[in-house]
């Protein structure tokens, strides 16, 4: 079929001899093919294999062990990510909760603080603490707040016109405001009396409770007078007049003269001053009502701070 010239004579002259062995390459496989398969003897695959068609294999060993390595850090990876965007999520509404009940909790102390009632010998807000050993806990304000006029506006003001924040405690974790409408009763005016009224308003039957939040932290505290820990609400209040009750009563006793006497921005006439009240108010609270100690998410409780005031005219 093919004719073919092999020149030694010259070396360019074996071009057809390397023309040959590229035709055999390519044509003898073909021409030996269609010889066997003239005579019957290759088959369907054998042909396709002479063709140059090898067949698929499947992955090594190896090679899957590399793919499940791969696929498992993939997925550890994700695991990861799914729970760290959980931690995030439960930090931020934790947080958020927390910071919204402090919001509504100090502006309600604000707000009944602001609208509150003084005289000379009431100033108008009151903190009473329990004392223990060394230790105080001012932890409850009371405020003389009257819906309208006072009763008695040179004082003593009335049980029912007193508004009292402080935890319950009757009920941990919650800090309350109490109300005791109908109470005639006169608010004494030495602070041993008026605690112990106060005391006795926190767990009477009557007093009208409003929860403004549940997440006050409570925490354990040794007594000196006994080996059990009592648990306490996380709540502080500091009030501060000015002038103080101390100047006041040494201006009655003719020890400080009424020029003196330190008024809030030098407001005095001959006759009367301008006396300020303030309050500072601290809660701690928890972050969300399922907060435990040592979370995963890292939580802690936090401190809120607020304050205050009000003036009213001396004397």
């Amino acid at each position: 079929m093919f004719q073919f010239k092999i020149a030694t004579e010259r070396c360019d002259k074996f071009s057809c001899f390397d023309e040959y062995s590229r035709m055999c390459r390519v044509h003898k496989s073909r021409r030996t093919l269609a010889n066997a398969l003239t005579k019957g003897t290759v088959s369907c695959c054998s042909a396709d294999s002479a063709k140059g068609d090898s067949p698929r294999r499947g992955l090594t060993a190896v090679e899957l062990l590399f793919a499940m390595l791969i696929m498992a850090m993939v997925a550890g990876s994700l695991a990861a990510l799914s729970n760290a965007v959980q931690l995030a999520n439960e930090y931020g509404n934790g947080y958020g909760t927390a910071t919204q009940h402090a919001r509504v909790t100090l502006e309600r102390i604000d707000r009944t603080v602001n609208e509150a009632y003084g005289r000379s010998t009431y100033p108008g807000v009151w903190v009473t603490q329990d004392v223990d050993g060394q230790w105080t806990y001012p932890d409850t304000l009371v405020v003389w707040h009257p819906s309208g006029p006072p009763a008695n506006p040179s004082g003593p003001p009335l049980v029912q016109e007193l508004v009292i924040f402080c935890p319950d405690p009757a009920a941990t974790g919650d800090f309350v405001q109490l109300t005791v409408p109908g109470n005639a009763q006169s608010v004494p005016s030495d602070a041993a009396s008026l605690k112990a009224l106060v005391d006795s308003l926190k767990s009477s039957s009557t007093a009208n409770k409003v929860v403004l939040t549940n997440l006050l932290r409570m925490t354990p505290v040794s007594s000196s007078s006994s080996a059990t820990a009592t648990i306490r609400g996380a709540a502080r209040f500091v009030v501060t007049l000015t002038p103080s009750g101390a100047n006041w009563t040494s201006y009655n006793s003719g020890a400080l003269a009424w020029n003196n006497l330190p008024w809030v921005l030098g407001i005095h006439s001959a006759s009367a001053g301008l006396r300020q009240v303030s309050v500072q108010s601290e809660l701690q609270l928890n972050p969300g009502d399922t907060w435990v100690a040592g979370n995963a998410a890292g939580e802690n409780t936090t401190p809120f701070l607020g304050s205050a005031c009000f003036s009213y005219s001396l004397p």
